[in-house]
């Protein structure tokens, strides 16, 4: 969900005549964290589809180790509009594959069913689970189709990470150079 909210928040920064370049200017306390949480998936995903799964005891807790990062990330931050909804997400998918042993459970009802029969023996994905009647916080797992993609659920933590994306990369963009006073 984020790399499709990278490109409308740059269009959108664009159109309100910001610049690629302020986002050079951008500061982000802790980013190194941010690296941490995706090597951590990384791992996990590249575990899964190549090493027949060894760590695979371990990917609950990574899982839900590269959400907490990503939450201390946001802490971190100043308060800007598109971090705190970003953040929201983060909460939201934490809460939901918290909830569901380190896994975000998927609404296999619109998928094709050789999607879903992957998915329900556990060989699809690392990090997803088939929802079921007493899934805990299904609500906020992957129950809403992206219109752009027949297969494709997303959860409103998802959503809320791509629209903060969005407003932090158009707000970055639309920032001016504090001008400094002179001083004798």
């Amino acid at each position: 969900m984020l790399w499709e909210a990278i490109l409308p928040g740059l269009a959108i920064g664009w159109l309100r005549k910001g610049s690629v370049k302020n986002l050079n200017r951008v500061n982000l306390v802790g980013w190194p964290l941010i690296l941490l949480a995706l090597l951590l998936q990384a791992v996990i995903r590249l575990d899964f589809n190549y090493f027949n799964s060894k760590l695979s005891s371990g990917y609950p807790f990574l899982y839900i180790l590269s959400f907490i990062l990503l939450l201390v990330f946001v802490i971190l931050q100043k308060r800007q509009a598109g971090i705190i909804i970003f953040g929201l997400g983060i909460l939201l998918n934490l809460l939901v594959i918290s909830a569901n042993q380190g896994r975000m459970p998927v609404d296999t009802s619109t998928m094709p069913a050789e999607k879903a029969a992957e998915l329900d023996a556990g060989t699809a994905s690392p990090f997803h689970i088939t929802m079921i009647e007493d899934t805990p916080l299904a609500f906020l797992g992957d129950i809403i189709p992206l219109p752009c993609s027949e297969n494709r659920l997303v959860s409103i933590g998802d959503i809320l990470l791509g629209a903060g994306t969005a407003i932090y990369i158009q707000q970055n963009m639309t920032k001016k150079k504090k001008k400094r006073k002179w001083r004798p």
